[in-house]
């Protein structure tokens, strides 16, 4: 599992280096991946608050 803050500062940095990128499409580019850094933590973050148990997917089998 990957650290939600060290991809959140990714994320930051990645948008320092689009703040300052000439290009317009470069510039797109760095700030689309900077927001896949952030639902990526996000969904991190999801995991590590929703541990998944054996009995917890058991249920979902045995449930009619």
């Amino acid at each position: 599992m990957i650290d939600p803050s060290d991809l959140i500062r990714r994320a930051a940095e990645l948008t320092g280096h689009a703040d300052h990128e000439d290009d317009p499409k470069t510039r797109q580019r760095l700030l689309r991946m900077a927001g896949y850094y952030v639902e990526i933590a996000e969904s991190e973050a999801w995991v590590a608050a929703h541990p998944t148990s054996i009995a917890s997917v058991s249920e979902v089998f045995i449930k009619k």
